[in-house]
This record gives structure tokens, sequence and C-alpha cells, in this order.
């Protein structure tokens, strides 16, 4: 089509595009962002390890800021990465990417996940860490195949969801009883212990199939051959426990999802969810042995998380400055936050984000009013003579 369009034009070689024109554009975008990171006060960093298909190691750094009223984010750089990850390695490829981009000096916490060389290389770089609260909630998660009741159990769901995808009889016998059950037609999911959620996904779908996978293992054209295979068949009693499974962990898929956010702030959550899953972790007398194992064995994981008082302070300020939660939390967090607002912005008049400050706390309105700007007084009277600030109180409701 283009040699029919312009026979003189030449497309560039995938050599062309390789070393010439991609690098260029890398360049160019590149100086774009440190321009612009240029006027920017404060950022928050992500950084996360991972291995591609080809089994090739990379680490990825990503900023978060906010500019002109708007919250952005960057990736920095996926650098491949060729040596052992220690804590120290790690701490010094994070360091060279960010003192690549001038912004070394401004991060005020980096988000990782819970993996040991990780805490050594923030702790040695100095900078306040933030577990990845979705990591958080999959460890937790994770902790359920050391209970030797519930391994059992998901081994007997996980046998026959392999047998039946493995078998090539049994996926159109399945949709023969989805259809005749009715039954959405929706494949059955085998857990993979390094995937978030799939344990919870597994065990839900076999609850919402387990008429048709019932039907289905009786069938006779499946029933021999299961047999020959000594295929136990999943019973009442497997069902019932996968009702509790679902009732109890399906919270910590929700949490997940709640958290699972690159567009928004999601540090806020951290506490609310904590405290919510608290109260739905907390062992009840009619809850079975099952359920109380199940209970148990989360908790005690999740109640050991963000624990350091610098990082419970964090999650609590975060928590004070979203407007779903503002009243959640302590004065005490309030009266941290307006100290770090005056010690951010010495002799400068800050009345109009005071004011917008103001309507998010929706307690009391502190108003800082200085005498050298008396076009912004609500009452001049209020302004001492000596220059320095004068604070109203007065209801915001």
């Amino acid at each position: 089509m283009i040699r029919a369009l312009n026979p003189r034009y030449q497309s560039p070689s995938r050599d062309m595009l390789s070393n010439t024109f991609i690098p260029a554009w890398y360049a160019v975008e590149k100086e774009n962002i440190k321009k612009e990171l240029q006027d920017v006060g404060d950022v928050a960093v992500t950084a996360d390890g991972w291995t591609s298909i080809a089994q090739d190691h990379y680490l990825t750094v990503s900023v978060h800021y906010v500019r002109e009223g708007s919250m952005k984010e960057k990736v920095l750089h996926t650098r491949a990465v060729y040596t052992s990850q220690t804590g120290e390695i790690v701490a010094e490829e994070i360091g060279d990417i960010l003192d690549e981009f001038n912004i070394k000096d401004r991060v005020v916490a980096v988000t990782v996940d819970n993996a040991a060389n990780m805490d050594v290389a923030i702790k040695k770089m100095s900078i306040k860490k933030i577990g990845c609260f979705a990591h958080t909630l999959n460890i937790a998660a994770q902790k359920l195949y050391t209970i030797s009741s519930v391994s059992q159990w998901v081994g007997r769901i996980r046998a026959m969801v392999v047998w039946l995808k493995r078998s090539s009889l049994a996926k159109p016998v399945l949709k023969e009883k989805q259809r005749l059950l009715s039954l959405a037609e929706h494949a059955i999911i085998l857990d993979v212990r390094t995937r978030w959620n799939s344990l919870f996904l597994m065990v839900e779908r076999f609850l919402e199939q387990f008429p048709a996978i019932q039907a289905a293992s009786m069938d006779p054209r499946l029933k021999k051959s299961m047999e020959k295979d000594r295929l136990q068949r999943v019973s009442d009693e497997d069902f019932s426990k996968a009702e509790q499974f679902v009732k109890v962990t399906k919270i910590l898929y929700t949490s997940t999802l709640c958290v699972y956010a690159e567009r928004s702030p999601t540090l806020g959550q951290i506490l609310p969810i904590l405290d919510k899953l608290q109260h739905h972790f907390t062992v009840n007398d009619e809850d079975s042995s099952f359920t109380k194992t199940i209970k148990n064995t989360i908790w005690n994981d999740l109640s050991q998380r963000y624990q350091v008082d610098s990082i419970r302070q964090f999650l609590e300020e975060g928590t004070a400055l979203d407007p779903r939660f503002k009243s959640k939390v302590a004065d005490e967090v309030w009266t941290r936050l307006e100290e770090e607002l005056i010690r951010r912005t010495p002799g400068q008049v800050f009345f109009f984000v005071v004011i917008y400050f103001s309507l998010i706390v929706d307690q009391y309105i502190y108003i800082y009013i200085y005498k050298y700007d008396p076009h912004i007084l609500l009452n001049t009277d209020s302004v001492p003579a000596d220059g320095t600030w004068a604070r109203r109180e007065s209801r915001s409701r």
C-alpha cells in the first residue's frame, strides 16, 4: 500500500527503528520528564523486580507526583538485571535511577513488595518503605496452604479440576450438564500458587459449578475413566467447606481489587481496610473449626503488618486526607497535618489552601490571616499588630 501511494518512499528498517529512532525518541521523552520533575516538590516511588516469559529478569522503577492539581505517573526505567538481586545491589540500582532523574532527595516513600531483599534495599537508602498492601493480602492468603486440613480439602478439589481440564471428553460433558442445569457456561479454574487470588477464584468457581461437576462425574462417559484414574469424587462436605471458605475469604479478594489501582492513590485505604478485616476475622462461637482455623491463620499474619510507629503515622495521615475516611482518625493526626502544613509554607499566605483543607477536615475551620494581605481578610480586627498569624475557629457544618 505504501509503495502504491508513494513508490519513492522507503520505510525504515528494523535496525533503524531499534538503534536510531527509538533511542532518539527515548532521549527526548527522558529530558521532558526531567524538566517536568524539576518543579515537583515531593514524589512517591514504586519499584518491582519481575521475570519475563523468556526468564529474563528486570527491575522497574516508577514515580508518582502531583502537578497542576493532577496526579501523574511515569515509568522512569525498566532495567535488565544480570546479577544476584541482594539488598545492597537493589539499593544501588534503584538509587542510580533516582539520581539519573535528580529526585532522590525528594522521595517521600517507596512502595515495594515484601521480599527480604527489597526490605534491605530501602533501609539502606534511608527512605520510608511502604509494603505493597495487595501483596501483603496475598501473603496472608498464601498461609492457608500451610494448614493441613485446608490443603487436603483443596487437594481434592484441585485433583478434580485438573482431571476435568486434562480429559478431552470432560469439557463437552460438563458443558452439556451446565445447559441442562441452567448454569453459566463458565470454565473451571485451576489455582496457581504464585497468582494472586487464584485459590479463592478456583473454589468460588467450583462452588458455582458444583451441580454440573457432580452430574458430569456420574455420567457413564466419564465415570469409568474416573474410576480407572482412582479419582476421589468431591462430596457434600467438600461443598459445605467451599461455602464457608468463600464466605470467609471473599473480603481478601475484594480488598485486593480496592487497592489495585494505577490512577488513584490507595494509601488512605490501608488502615480502614485492616480495621474491617480485623472485625471480619474475629472468631465467633458459631464458627466451625474449619472457619476458625482460616480466620486465625489469616489474621495472625495480617496483625503483624504496618506496626512500626513511623509507618503507622504515615498511614494515618494518608487516611485523614482521604475524604471517605476523614472521620476515622484521631484529633492528634489533624494536629500533625496542621503543623506540617505550617512548616512547609513559612512566611507565605496559604489562606485558600487551609480553607480547602478545612472543608476536608469537616471539624473546625482554621483560618490563618497575614496582615500584609488585607484584601483576603475576613475580619481585619483579628490581625495582630506585630504581623503574626491570627487564628479563628468556627464550625464547618
